[in-house]
């Protein structure tokens, strides 16, 4: 992997408890040790929103990565192939030929490297991959520098995105840029000691306005997340369930414009839950 430089700051905060400007808080229990958590209404400085956290506890339930390597596929359909609990989109991706932009490695093989085009010293995306080791723990790491991923030691999957949104419980100053700006639909990641969180933000509706990602970075320091990283978003944000109690899409993709779950893009690649064996 080529090194990439970024000079990361943090800025510790006080939890103020922003989620108490929501109108509803639903906590619905999937199955043991797995939960869904919806935020919806409006914010009095957010505006309308709908957010969904999908909560899995560690280490009965890990994460996994699924990708197609030169082509895209809808994240309901991955999830399906790979017998997912839950599953959300992933990183970025070539939308006209498929295949992830930033580098992945899968089942301990590298299987794309970073696009320097995409992904560069002045890039915040590139500074940060989420890793997941073969006994099913996940971690946050740097693309360089002493603590940088540890190239494919006890490394099952590791998948280069961003911006990195919370580090050790306070949020990480971003660069001022439309990116990290403007309101979006959004999908991240929290890892938190015993617990996985998928997070998907709607937005680009007047249901969901979305979120830019400070506020993301905000709301998920005041439910109690700890480490978190941005994924793709926008059109991308899709989360999906394959349970008893929940089986489908659970948000409200925005290609369609509309507030339904039937406008899902396809997508290079998936982060998912499933049981650890």
């Amino acid at each position: 992997m080529k090194n990439l430089y970024l000079l990361t700051l943090f800025i510790s905060l006080p939890v103020y408890s922003f989620t108490q400007d929501f109108n509803q808080n639903k906590v619905e229990k999937i199955k043991a040790g797995l939960n869904l958590e919806r935020w919806s209404g409006t914010h009095e400085k957010w505006g309308a929103q709908y957010i969904l956290i999908l909560k899995a506890k560690y280490p009965k339930y890990r994460l996994d990565l699924a990708f197609a390597k030169d082509t895209l596929i809808k994240t309901s359909s991955f999830a399906k192939q790979s017998n997912a609990l839950a599953a959300i989109n992933g990183g970025f991706f070539d939308m006209k030929v498929g295949g992830s932009v930033s580098f992945l490695v899968s089942d301990g093989k590298v299987i794309h490297e970073n696009k320097p085009n995409v992904l560069s010293i002045d890039n915040e995306i590139g500074a940060n991959a989420l890793v997941i080791y073969e006994n099913g723990k996940s971690e946050l790491l740097p693309t360089e520098g002493p603590t940088r991923i540890p190239m494919l030691k006890n490394v099952e999957d590791a998948l280069v995105t961003g911006p990195l949104l919370l580090k050790n419980s306070q949020i990480n100053f971003l660069q001022k840029r439309p990116f990290n700006d403007l309101k979006h639909p959004r999908s991240a990641i929290c890892i938190r000691k015993k617990e996985i969180w998928l997070v998907a933000v709607d937005g680009r509706h007047k249901e969901a306005t979305g979120l830019n990602l400070n506020e993301l970075s905000q709301f998920l320091l005041s439910c109690g997340c700890q480490q978190a990283i941005n994924l793709d978003g926008g059109g991308s944000t899709t989360l999906f369930l394959n349970t008893n109690k929940f089986n489908g899409i659970v948000n409200h993709p925005s290609d369609n414009k509309k507030f339904d779950p039937e406008g899902e893009r396809p997508v290079a690649n998936i982060l998912f839950i499933r049981k650890n064996n």
